[in-house]
């Protein structure tokens, strides 16, 4: 394995081992809780655990088995389907495809994806017109004002099929934080991590100065983080329709991210610099603060923080982020994750952390957009047309059993390796939940809500 090879592989394993052992920890608040669920008070390996899951009356009790990942792993996997032959990006395939089917199977995913994912259904919206407003108990959601990191989280395949290509990189990734985010922290936080990802790939561990890379990147917040392709069709239509009966005006709200940007990677830098401890810095990037813990660009740069503190022991890296309790810890683990992973190779995986969910196909994944980005033109195998088997995409009958033969778009062939039936709080119905895993090489967990009299 060369070094590139090892690089790629290593990018997109240790993002998915990040989001894997963040998502344990995720909604954890203490290292009580941890030490009474795990008999630990320091979560450095996977394990099985459980996670109540669709709501409080109609919900089941998801049994996690050790290694899963989450949605932030599940979306980039889509991004990377998405990716053409040729580095190029279907945005199209993306919106009506990958995305709103993977709500049939979505582990972990925040409310402004799912209402994504939701909205791009309409007839009416195209991947770059998926504005939305949608009230709840909860609070009014609105597509200008989701800054979230749903989509920096996912966005490492377009960097790995286009290396190098900046001006690629950063439309791509544009392209495609629209059609789920329309907030400037939410794009801005997804096109600075693709930058800094680029970057870091020119770096050898030996010679990594953390201080000159914060320097490098910090640099191209604005010499290289414009986007004069905001001019054509299609994104001088998203623009038009974001700044319809809305004010402030986009370009007002992009151009003080920049600066807010700038501001949280001074930040980083100074905390490296005088070697503060990891809960002071996540403190100072608000990863703690419950309206900014998720921010696009905060977690962003907690993952810098974490890859550049720890470059020569990745695995304290990702240990350490993933035990932040309180702060986003799955997403903050895989961007330190993909970073360390590209600076380091494969070399700094160590073996507890190799039964990372669907390993063989993470590594199909990276060869892919590795043979991508030095112009073999290679062919992903997938499938989504024409499959035998019960389809999954829209379960109508229970009538399931262990070892069936079903098909999912995008996804194609796959077989039900086991299921169970679990009742809900609410008398007369209970959940169905299959495990699949595909010919393709991904695993999956799909759920549905049945009523007694229905089986």
């Amino acid at each position: 394995m060369n070094i590139q090879e090892s690089k790629y592989r290593a990018c997109v394993q240790l993002a998915a081992i990040g989001d894997a052992l963040g998502w344990i920890t995720e909604f954890v608040k203490t290292s009580s809780a941890i030490e009474k669920k795990f008999k630990t008070q320091t979560i450095d390996r996977f394990y099985d655990w459980e996670k109540l899951t669709g709501g409080r009356f109609n919900g089941y009790l998801d049994l996690i088995m050790s290694g899963s990942y989450s949605d932030d792993t599940q979306l980039a996997l889509s991004v990377a389907r998405s990716i053409q032959s040729d580095g190029g990006l279907d945005n199209d395939y993306f919106a009506k495809v990958e995305l709103p089917n993977w709500l049939c199977y979505a582990r972990g995913g925040g409310r402004t994806v799912k209402t994504s994912a939701s909205k791009i259904q309409r007839k009416s919206a195209r991947w770059f017109s998926n504005f939305y407003y949608v009230k709840s108990a909860e609070g009014g959601l609105n597509y200008r004002e989701a800054g979230a990191n749903g989509a920096a989280m996912r966005i490492y395949p377009i960097v790995l099929a286009n290396l190098s290509n900046r001006e690629l990189i950063k439309k791509y990734i544009f392209s495609n934080s629209i059609v789920t985010h329309g907030h400037p922290r939410a794009i801005l936080g997804a096109m600075f991590f693709g930058l800094s990802l680029d970057t870091i790939f020119s770096f050898r561990t030996e010679s990594f100065d953390s201080l000159k890379y914060i320097e490098l990147i910090g640099n191209s917040i604005h010499s290289e983080l414009n986007i004069d392709f905001i001019s054509e069709f299609p994104y001088s239509s998203w623009i038009s329709e974001w700044n319809r009966d809305y004010q402030p005006d986009f370009f007002s709200v992009y151009t003080e991210t920049k600066e807010e940007l700038l501001y949280l990677m001074r930040l980083v830098y100074r905390g490296l610099k005088e070697n503060i401890g990891d809960k002071e810095m996540l403190e100072k990037l608000g990863c703690f603060n419950p309206e900014t813990k998720s921010s696009g660009i905060g977690t962003v740069a907690a993952g810098i923080y974490f890859a550049c503190r720890y470059y020569d022991n990745p695995q304290k890296s990702i240990i350490n982020s993933v035990n932040c309790l309180g702060s986003d810890t799955d997403s903050i683990a895989a961007f330190a994750g993909a970073l360390l992973g590209a600076l380091n190779g494969v070399s700094v995986i160590p073996t507890l952390w190799r039964d990372i969910q669907d390993l063989k196909y993470l590594e199909q994944i990276s060869d892919y957009l590795l043979g991508i980005s030095i112009g073999e033109s290679p062919i992903l195998s997938k499938s989504y047309n024409g499959n035998p088997g019960k389809l999954l995409n829209s379960i109508e009958v229970d009538d399931f059993s262990e070892g069936d033969l079903v098909s999912f778009v995008p996804l194609g062939i796959g077989k039900v390796t086991s299921l169970r039936r679990v009742n809900t709080l609410t008398k007369g119905r209970y959940n169905l939940v299959l495990n699949v895993n595909f010919e393709i090489g991904q695993s999956c967990v799909f759920a549905k809500l049945f009523s007694l009299d229905f089986a």
